[in-house]
């Protein structure tokens, strides 16, 4: 293989990979490339073999063939690129010039089509047929990969619980979700192209245009809240956070977050006036206030204790803290209450219940004052609903670290243990075959290869199991079981070429709720199935049923079978790792991802020999 690399920078360079003789393709492409402002590295091969190596190694941009290879033809190579790459650019050049070659060279999706001696006489036409080819396949790429990704943002548009969008260079709203048109009135499809007000009054009322530095990258955030008139509203306020979208280096909108606060806005002003009215003690605080007796009556309330506990204020003055409390009992509210500090504050959580039944966390904060000329205690009680929820969200994500730690942790010590076992494997057998290589050596040599398709496979099961890890809080969806039980079929076909693999009947059109990795459990029970049989010819026959709520899938083969007494701990339950009584990592793996599709596996007898693995999984509703 011969390999000019005609500029060192990889931002923007060409990547041409030329199959046939390198004296008529590779020379004269690099002389043409390297006198040309574009950058490109030519690799040159003479097979077909050699160049589907270096399209499964790199990200190519175009390939330049010739038709007559030695180990096949450039049509022949042609097909067999576009099995993976169905849109990379393909030039193939040809010494035959009749119809027929490039009506099949047509049919099979080449790109370009160049006889011979003009590659040759002529590289420069060639360079700039490829040039041409490479910046349309560029262009399409890069608009495939924005369009996804403006995909994706309208998935996570719908999915928030605040209005959402995406503005254009102009200020217009690209993509929005159901809040945002909520807000407006209108539906989706309608505000959709329509000119933002927000915008325009930024652009107005603002120091210069702060939504233009946003879209030049002079901006990081824009932030504010802004008052709106609407037809079906009136006045609305908004809490708005404005921030540019890029993709790669480049900046394709901006993304807006907006809220309505006008209800927010209306209690503010409320309070304000509220606090405006009070004649005596507590006035302006945001919290609620009690002054109460040594009798524990309340002696006074101030308006955020009426207003968030949806009594009157009459009402709660003929109550008292018992009557209100949801979190202590009566001893210890009279306990705390007769046991007040004279010098320093008393400070404890509970919980008030309000006049709907609704139970909100406080932390109060007591102390005596002097109150009409009497001792009493003044208690302050502030809202800690979202400290409460934030330290259950903190327990909850340590306690979620903590397992994915475990798990991990069984996950290192499968890594470290099985794969060194089969690596020193591979090498005590490489040792054998270094002196000798004869009739011999070809059962080391099989013993090399299994033991190292089994470390590949291994590696994957590892992978997978990382994967279940880090989406294990992730919602499930439906997946429909017919294609990715066929794909995991066909995929075990190819890799063991030598198995009897057979579908009993057809397979339905189940939909359960699960995730990408339940393709990781049909692929460990099927490769388990075949891995771990002691026939030439291992057999498996999949059956797939619906009954009741439910799909069945069984997978059997004729091999050795389980044992009853490890039937229980197959899958590793219990005690999980290395000392575990369960065969491995695939079958742990497999258990985990049913039970968290809501479904059941076991492992049965065969008739009249091997194993029946079971797979039972709740149909989506």
């Amino acid at each position: 293989m011969r390999y000019y690399q005609l500029m060192r920078e990889r931002d923007g360079t060409r990547r041409i990979l030329v199959v046939g003789d390198e004296s008529v393709f590779a020379a004269p492409l690099a002389d043409v490339f390297e006198q040309r402002e574009g950058r490109a590295d030519v690799e040159v091969v003479e097979t077909v073999a050699e160049g589907l190596d270096q399209l499964a190694a790199h990200e190519l941009d175009c390939i330049v063939s010739a038709y007559v290879l030695p180990d096949r033809t450039g049509i022949e190579f042609l097909e067999a690129v576009r099995d993976t790459s169905p849109d990379l650019p393909f030039v193939l050049v040809t010494d035959e010039g009749d119809e027929a070659v490039a009506s099949e060279a047509i049919t099979a999706g080449v790109t370009d089509y160049f006889r011979t001696e003009r590659a040759s006489d002529q590289p420069g036409m060639l360079a700039a047929r490829i040039e041409d080819a490479v910046a349309t396949y560029r262009s399409h790429r890069d608009l495939t990969a924005r369009n996804e990704e403006l995909h994706l943002y309208e998935r996570i548009f719908q999915q928030m619980q605040e209005g959402a969008c995406l503005y254009d260079a102009d200020g217009r709203f690209e993509i929005v979700n159901d809040y945002l048109a909520d807000f407006y009135g209108t539906t989706r499809a309608a505000l959709e192209g329509q000119p933002s007000r927000l915008v325009e009054r930024l652009r107005e009322e603002g120091d210069g245009d702060p939504f233009q530095a946003l879209l030049d990258g002079d901006q990081a955030v824009v932030r504010g809240e802004k008052a709106f008139e609407l037809p079906n509203r009136g006045e609305v306020f908004v809490n708005y956070r404005l921030v540019p979208l890029r993709i790669g280096d480049d900046i394709e909108g901006v993304v807006g977050v907006a809220r309505d606060v006008t209800e927010r806005r209306a209690r503010e002003h409320q309070l304000a006036r509220a606090r405006a009215e009070s004649q005596e003690l507590i006035d302006g605080m945001n919290d609620t206030a009690w002054v109460i007796d040594s009798d524990e009556q309340f002696l006074a309330v101030n308006d955020a204790a009426v207003e968030r506990m949806g009594y009157s204020r009459s009402e709660l003055l003929s109550m008292d803290p018992h009557d209100i409390d949801a979190g202590l009992s009566d001893d210890e509210i009279t306990s705390l209450i007769e046991n007040m500090p004279e010098d320093e504050r008393q400070v404890f959580e509970t919980a008030h219940r309000t006049k709907g039944g609704e139970v909100i966390p406080v932390e109060i904060s007591s102390s005596l004052i002097s109150y009409r000329g009497e001792t009493a205690i003044l208690s302050v009680a502030r809202d800690i609903t979202e400290r409460k929820q934030y330290e259950d969200q903190l327990r909850e994500q340590n306690q979620l670290l903590e397992q994915q730690r475990d798990e991990l942790e069984v996950l290192n010590q499968v890594l470290r243990h099985d794969i060194r076992n089969d690596l020193q494997l591979v090498t005590a057998y490489a040792d054998i075959l270094c002196d000798h290589v004869d009739d011999e050596g070809v059962e080391h040599l099989t013993t090399v290869r299994d033991r190292a398709i089994h470390a590949v496979e291994l590696t994957e099961t590892a992978r997978d199991t990382a994967k279940m890890m880090q989406t294990r809080d992730s919602e499930n969806e439906p997946v429909a079981v017919r294609p990715v039980l066929e794909d995991e079929l066909e995929d075990l076909g190819k890799r063991y070429p030598d198995a009897d693999i057979s579908v009993a009947s057809a397979i339905p059109s189940a939909v359960v709720r699960a995730n990408e990795m339940l393709a990781s459990v049909f692929r460990n029970l099927l490769t388990n199935a075949v891995q771990h049989n002691d026939k030439d010819v291992p057999e498996v026959v999949v059956t797939a049923t619906t009954r009741g709520d439910e799909v069945a899938v069984r997978i059997a083969d004729n091999g050795p079978g389980v044992p009853d007494e490890q039937k229980a701990t197959i899958f590793g339950r219990g005690k999980k790792g290395l000392d575990s009584e369960g065969t491995g990592l695939g079958l742990y793996l497999v258990e985990t991802l049913v039970e968290e599709y809501g479904g059941d596996v076991r492992v049965e007898d065969n008739d009249p020999e091997g194993a029946v693995f079971v797979v039972e999984l709740p149909l989506a509703e």
